[in-house]
Parts: C-alpha cells; structure tokens; sequence
C-alpha cells in the first residue's frame, strides 16, 4: 500500500512515496505464496501483480494474444516505474520487455530488476537478426541487474554471446508447489484403466521425433501430449498423440504413468523444469535425454531418475530396462530430492540470497 506524507518547506508541499517490491506473474497469486514468503528487499515485502498469459495456445491468434499481453503489462510497469523499488519478472518476458522500454527511451535507472527462469532460443529465418536485436536490449546491464536461470553451463554460454555480466546470472534450480496430495486423489485416464503407459508432455524444446524413432520397435504404450507439436499419428499402434489434453487435464496422467519421458532436442537450453519438478513431487520415475541442463541441474542417473543418450538403440534397450524394474528406490529418491532441494520455498531463499549479494554490491 503507498504511504502518502506531506512536508512543509518553504510554503511547498511534497508527496513522499514508500516504493513497492513486486512479482510480475502470469499465474494464480496463490501458487506463488511460499516463494513470496520467502522474499524480503530493504526490510520491505513483495506484492504479487499477476497478469494470466499462460493459457492454452490453441493457434497464432492466442500466441499474438500472448505477446501482446507481454508488451501490455510490461509498459504499464513502466509507466509506473516510480512507484517501484524491485520489479522480479515471474514470468520472464514481463521483466524482459520492461527493460526493452528503459533501453529504448534511455529513461534514468529507477528500480532493481531480475527476470525469472529465464531462456533465450534463437529465432530461424527472417526475424532472426530483429529477435537477437530486442533481446540485447532486453538485457540491456544497465537495466538489468539479474538473470536466473537452472544451469550454470548455459549461464557460461549466455553470458559470452550478449555480454551479460556472469556475476549477475543466479545459477539454481527451479521450484514447484507439492502436488502430492492433490495428485493422489485424481482418477486413472478412462481409456487407460486397466493397463500401464507411459507419458510425455511439452512444448518447447521437445524432441518428439527422435522418441517416436526410438519407440518404432517398443510394445508398450507411449502417450505424447503437446499442442504445439504437428504430428497427429504414427504407424506404431503403441503410440497415441494428444494434442488438446490441457494442464488441468494432464496432472491425471502423470499420477498414473508408468513413468516420464522427456526428450529435449536442443541440450544447451534450459526447458522442461516444471515437468520434471512436477513429476519428482509425486514419486514418478522420470527418463531424460542426455546431454541436457535438466541432467545437469537436476537428475542423477539411476539415483533419482535416468538419463539416456539420444541413440535409438541404447535408448530403446534402456527404457525396456526401466520399465521392467519399475525402481520403488529411484521414486522415492526423486520425491525426496524434491522435498529437499526444489520446493518453491527453496527457490525464493536462492533468490533472496542473491538479493543480499546485489545489495552489499551497491552500498560499497
């Protein structure tokens, strides 16, 4: 709430403002509490501004919804900069693109700025000198003040090709709210209750092709679900593609796989966190290409999850491995690790810790 004071001097009235910290967020207020909780900057709380960008991309009408409510809710920060003291974007692109503003009109620095869970993946053909063009002065340093990001290989990367201080980029993992409970009471998908299948979801980053090739000789049921993906069948009578199961709708498969696949396709970007968070939290055995950052971050073969190399051979012959051993050490292990390590409570300390580091930096 702002605090409004008035101070006599030489006949003149100022207003005096007490500058908010706020989360750019494009999620329900509530799944963010603990992380909040966790925050604290000049003795002062954060208020959660949370705008919905986050909805079912059904087509490049809802995509160019998207990217207008980015450019929206990031100027209407910025016309309201003063009113801030430390702005962390949740959602990425509102804590980007209210520094593009800065950038683009040189305005004075006013407010400490961090983008959250942040990637940036190179745009093909065209618009590709343009997207490269908004993303430098997204990151403009001057702007800027921090990065987080889930991999400290492609926190080394970004930084060497924009130029982006690595002292600046926060090296953790991501954090999501326990599902656990709530997943526990969610039914089996109807045309799957009598019989076991495994599960793979995502949009970005997913190399769907290569798992299919992989799954051509594999008589176990494979579910992939993306609504970004092209592909509608495959001649393997063992694989079913989805693309209109929502999130809501998806937490059901994943209580009741077999276990989760995630196959990346670009292994230097960071993608895929919340899948495999998600399904760590609820004990499910989890499978990852390797090399990736969700390797690098998160996942210790055979310890708290698997990671195959990206050969249809060794893949096929491991995941039938997998499935028959169906590890009760390796799911609890992978819940634990959650517990331990990638709660949303555990995300904010990270945070808050850099907090501290950035204010010890401007007062010496």
């Amino acid at each position: 709430m702002m605090i409004w004071c008035k101070k006599i001097m030489g006949g003149k009235d100022y207003e005096v403002y007490e500058k908010k910290n706020i989360i750019l967020a494009d999620c329900d207020e509530s799944e963010l509490s603990e992380f909040r909780d966790s925050l604290i900057y000049d003795g002062k709380v954060f208020v959660v501004e949370s705008t919905i960008s986050n909805w079912e991309r059904t087509g490049k009408l809802s995509e160019l919804k998207r990217y207008l409510t980015y450019f929206r809710v990031a100027l209407s920060a910025f016309l309201k900069r003063g009113n801030y003291q430390v702005i962390v974007g949740w959602q990425q692109f509102y804590a980007l693109i209210f520094c593009f503003y800065c950038s683009l009109f040189h305005v004075k620095k006013k407010n400490i700025v961090i983008a959250f869970n942040f990637t940036y993946k190179e745009k093909k053909g065209r618009l590709s000198k343009a997207y490269k063009w908004f993303m430098k002065m997204c990151v403009n340093p001057k702007y800027l003040d921090g990065l987080h990001v889930p991999s400290a290989n492609y926190a080394d990367c970004f930084s060497e090709e924009f130029g982006f201080p690595r002292d600046r980029i926060l090296v953790a993992p991501f954090g999501i709210n326990d599902c656990y409970s709530e997943f526990k009471q969610l039914k089996r998908p109807t045309e799957y209750e009598n019989k076991e299948y495994v599960f793979a979801i995502g949009r970005s980053n997913r190399d769907f092709d290569f798992l299919i090739r992989a799954w051509n000789k594999m008589e176990f049921p494979l579910v992939i679900a993306s609504d970004t993906y092209k592909k509608d069948k495959c001649e393997n009578r063992f694989i079913e593609i989805h693309h209109d199961i929502t999130e809501k709708e998806s937490h059901r498969w994943i209580e009741h796989c077999k276990c989760m696949v995630i196959p990346i396709e670009n292994p230097e970007i960071c993608s895929g966190d919340t899948v495999l968070l998600t399904s760590m939290a609820c004990g499910k055995i989890v499978v990852v290409t390797s090399p990736s950052t969700l390797g690098e971050m998160y996942v210790t073969d055979g310890v708290n999850g698997y990671l195959l190399p990206k050969n249809e051979e060794i893949f096929l012959k491991g995941m039938k491995k997998i499935i028959s051993e169906d590890s009760e050490v390796v799911k609890e292990n992978a819940r634990n690790c959650y517990l331990n390590s990638y709660s949303r409570k555990s995300l904010g300390n990270n945070l808050q810790l850099f907090f501290e580091k950035i204010k010890a930096e401007k007062t010496k």
